[in-house]
């Protein structure tokens, strides 16, 4: 009988939301400067608490605790934190790949077996001779400093 009445509950509120959705129209379409004006706008409004202020209750001063913001803003950025947090643990569990001594019997190195680490001077000569060059004082323009400016 209770899974009855969730069925019917269900297809009642799929029914609403469908025949509830032809009156959900999206504005005009802003574009350009207008836009960014529009959702800079929205977003102050959005973000604006309510007042925090102290109440009394019983003969007895007591300070808002949810510093103006509603309860359910404050559950649904709590939610929203454990969801997305439980996510990011959920997907690093299930794709990393461990490696290592204690995971893997006789890994084989990263560079290769039998290679050893070789400097980027040896690997590629000559390349990095711009890189290790002795720096030259800075100069405005990129001219020679005149020594003008002092007199």
């Amino acid at each position: 009988m209770a899974r009855l009445l969730s069925m019917a509950i269900a297809v009642v509120v799929g029914s609403a939301v469908l025949r509830c959705t032809p009156s959900f129209v999206s504005g005009p379409q802003l574009r350009g400067e207008a836009a960014w004006a529009a959702a800079a706008g929205a977003a102050a409004v959005a973000s604006m608490p309510d007042s925090a202020e102290a109440f009394v209750y019983n003969g007895k001063e007591y300070f808002d605790i949810t510093f103006g913001i509603s309860p359910f803003a404050w559950a649904f950025a709590g939610f929203s934190l454990l969801f997305y947090g439980a996510t990011l643990k959920n997907a690093a569990l299930k794709y990393n790949q461990s490696y290592g001594t204690g995971t893997v019997q006789d890994p084989a190195p990263i560079i290769g077996k039998g290679a050893k680490f070789v400097g980027a001077e040896v690997e590629f000569p000559g390349a990095n001779t711009v890189v290790n060059a002795p720096l030259k004082p800075y100069t405005p323009g990129g001219k020679a400093a005149s020594g003008k400016s002092m007199q």
